[in-house]
């Protein structure tokens, strides 16, 4: 199956479940769906959605005269809450907190964004597109 279809069917996944309040199983799949839909914008343009917000908040510290913490500490921060509900490495956390249904909202722009970004359209599908225009309007 392509790439594309893949990532396609996580986002209409992972839209069905947050209309539903299942925002820990959207938020896993509009995550996996942003990463497959980063790594070929980033392939294809040069940049991706991820590295937008990079940008953006070390405008924000260059704003404020602080010093910025290293790309690799901002992806780690961006990424937290996905990674948590992804892995368990040490078996040791127990517990996530987090705003479940605001790190969904995040993930699923963002997804939706890299998905225009690699193909230069927007998802051909209802569900998806009417949650985007929901959460971005």
């Amino acid at each position: 199956m392509e790439k594309k279809g893949i990532a396609l069917q996580q986002l209409i996944d992972s839209a069905k479940l947050y209309q539903k309040g299942r925002y820990c199983s959207a938020l896993t799949l509009a995550g996996a769906a942003e990463e497959i839909l980063g790594k070929i914008a980033k392939k294809r343009t040069g940049k991706n959605q991820l590295e937008d917000e990079i940008e953006y908040l070390k405008s924000i510290y260059r704003y404020f005269n602080k010093p910025s913490p290293s790309n690799k500490e901002l992806i780690k921060r961006i990424n937290k809450t996905k990674n948590e509900m992804k892995h368990n490495d040490k078996g040791e956390d127990l517990w996530v907190e987090s705003d479940f249904e605001n790190e969904c909202v995040l993930l699923f722009v963002k997804a939706v964004k890299n998905y225009f970004d690699a193909y230069n359209e927007m998802p051909k599908n209802k569900t998806v597109m009417n949650l985007f225009e929901h959460l971005t309007l």
